[in-house]
């Protein structure tokens, strides 16, 4: 048994009696906390631009702020990396916690290929406590490299080496995660997603 499981079933039990908004603190921790662990060699590789195409719609459609709070630029091309769906969300949903913290706040993320290798960079926001260990732990695991800046406001920059070696998991759709109201932008954003469950056209 995973050694986050157990925590993790008696939170979903409560967030059954309670709600989901009263244990989604403590359910964003322990995702983090699981997330920040080293994880097994992934046997499939994650298409970090499909990944970020899902994200950035599903936040796009549901987080209630101005439109053009989020600038999303993608690759458009399949980035496959080595590193788990999940510590990719939850890294960019970390960043942008600290974004919509701030009144105006805009986010920039852009992903590309450059020479072999997947670049993603972020901007905006203060960047929180979580954002920089995420994003360095997945920098980690994929086996690339991470520069975070020091001042505000936040920014980074990721460079992972592409993987063609594996087979392809397939990603989400926006749609998925705004279904799921266990999805992590609802986990790491909260109130901030209106949970509407629908793509605005």
């Amino acid at each position: 048994m995973e050694p986050f499981e157990p925590l993790r079933v008696t939170l979903s039990e409560q967030a059954a009696v309670r709600g989901t908004a009263a244990v989604q603190a403590r359910l964003r921790l322990v995702t983090t906390a699981e997330l920040l662990c080293p994880a097994p060699p992934p046997v499939r590789t994650t298409d970090l631009n499909a990944e970020l195409d899902a994200l950035c719609a599903a936040l796009t459609a549901s987080v209630r702020r101005r439109p053009g709070w989020l600038y999303y630029a993608p690759a458009g091309a399949v980035l496959p990396v080595l590193a788990r769906p999940r510590l990719i969300q939850a890294a960019v949903l970390c960043m942008l916690r600290g974004v919509l913290r701030v009144p105006g706040g805009r986010a920039v993320v852009t992903c590309r290929m450059q020479g072999g290798a997947a670049e993603l960079t972020l901007r905006g926001g203060t960047g929180g406590f979580d954002a920089p260990a995420l994003l360095r732990r997945l920098a980690r695991e994929a086996g690339g490299c991470a520069v975070i800046g020091a001042g505000a406001p936040f920014a980074a920059a990721l460079r992972l080496p592409l993987c063609t070696a594996l087979p392809l998991r397939p990603s989400p759709t926006a749609e998925e995660l705004l279904r799921d109201k266990y999805s992590l932008p609802y986990v790491y954003l909260g109130r901030d997603c209106a949970g509407d469950h629908t793509l605005r056209s």
